[in-house]
C-alpha cells in the first residue's frame, strides 16, 4: 500500500515529463471530474488515466494496492450512498431493512431502506473520486519531490524577463515534505508493528485487543513522526532555506514537444468535457433536475 504513495525512479515518458505539465493534468482531471455527470462519461475519463499508468510500468503491488483502494471507494460510496440517500422517496424505498415500526431500532433510526438510486448515486461520486485520485498517484509516483518544489515555485515565467510566477517557497516546501511524508508514515508505523509483534503485542483478535494494541503503536508512532519532521526542520535550516528571498536551482525547468502534446491533450480533454456538460451530460445534483 505504501507503493502508491511513492516517487519510483525510472525512465519513461512519464517521468520525463514536466511536472507543471502533470499538475496542469491532475488539476484538469478534477474539474473533467466535476463537469462531468454520467457513469459512462466519468468511467471513460478514468481509464483515460490508465494508459500513463502502463507508460511508468507499475509493478504488480502497485496495481493490486490500485485495484483494492478502487474497489473499497466504489464499494464503500455505493453501500453508504443506498441506506443514506436523503432524496429518496421514503414511501417507495427498493429495500427495506429496519421498518420504522420495529422495536427500539425502528423508533430510534426512523428505518432503515435500501435505495438503488443511491447506489447509483454512490457509484457516480466514486468515480468522480477516482478519476482525480487515480491522477494525483500517477503524479507522484512520477515525480521527484524535488521537481514538484521547482515546478511549484517557478510555474510561470514573465517574457523577456527573470520573474517567475508561483507559490511562495515555504508553501512549496511544505507541499513537497507533506508527498513525501506519507510513505514515511506508513513505513514507519509497519517498522512499529513489527518491533510490537517481536515484543508479544496481540493485534489479531477482539475489538479491545485491537484497541489495546492502537494504545501501543500510536505513541510510539507520533514521536517519530514528530521527531522526523524536527530532522527536516534542521536540515533546512543548516542549507539555509528562507535565508534569500530569490533562491537558485540546480536544474531549471524547460517544456519540450511531448509536454507540449500533453499540454494540446488537457486543453482539448477540458474543452470536450464542457461541450458535453453545456449540452445534457452534465453532474447535477440528486432532485435538482437534469
Amino acid at each position: 500500500m505504501r507503493g502508491l504513495f511513492r516517487y519510483e525512479q525510472k525512465d519513461t515518458i512519464m517521468h520525463r515529463l514536466d511536472p507543471r505539465v502533470k499538475l496542469c493534468w491532475v488539476f484538469g482531471m478534477s474539474v473533467l471530474s466535476m463537469l462531468l455527470g454520467t457513469p459512462l462519461l466519468l468511467a471513460t475519463a478514468f481509464v483515460s488515466t490508465l494508459p500513463f499508468w502502463a507508460m511508468m510500468r507499475p509493478s504488480a503491488a502497485k496495481v493490486r494496492a490500485m485495484l483494492f483502494v478502487f474497489g473499497t471507494m466504489v464499494f464503500g460510496f455505493m453501500l453508504t450512498q443506498s441506506f443514506f440517500y436523503y432524496w429518496g422517496d421514503p414511501a417507495n424505498p427498493t429495500l427495506t431493512v429496519i421498518p420504522a415500526t420495529f422495536p427500539v431500532l425502528g423508533s430510534i433510526t426512523g428505518g432503515v431502506y435500501f435505495y438503488i438510486e443511491g447506489a447509483f448515486y454512490g457509484l457516480v461520486q466514486s468515480l468522480r473520486f477516482m478519476i482525480t485520485v487515480s491522477a494525483a498517484f500517477a503524479f507522484v509516483a512520477s515525480t521527484h519531490p524535488s521537481e514538484l518544489l521547482l515546478g511549484l515555485v517557478r510555474f510561470v515565467r514573465i517574457p523577456r524577463t527573470d520573474t517567475w510566477i508561483g507559490v511562495p517557497n515555504e508553501i512549496a516546501f511544505m507541499v513537497s515534505s507533506a508527498v513525501g511524508f506519507a510513505p514515511s508514515m506508513i513505513e514507519e508505523s509497519m517498522i512499529i508493528i513489527n518491533a510490537m509483534r517481536a515484543r508479544g503485542l496481540e493485534i489479531k483478535g477482539g475489538v479491545r485487543t485491537k484497541i489495546t494494541a492502537l494504545r501501543h503503536i500510536f505513541f510510539p508512532m507520533v514521536v517519530g513522526l514528530l521527531r522526523k519532521g524536527r530532522q527536516i526542520a534542521i536540515a533546512a535550516d543548516a542549507r539555509a532555506f528562507r535565508a534569500t528571498k530569490n533562491r537558485t536551482f540546480v536544474d531549471e525547468l524547460q517544456l519540450g514537444t511531448s509536454d507540449y502534446l500533453m499540454i494540446a491533450y488537457i486543453v482539448a480533454l477540458l474543452g470536450t468535457g464542457t461541450y458535453l456538460s453545456s449540452v445534457g451530460f452534465g453532474g447535477t445534483a440528486p432532485g435538482l433536475g437534469t
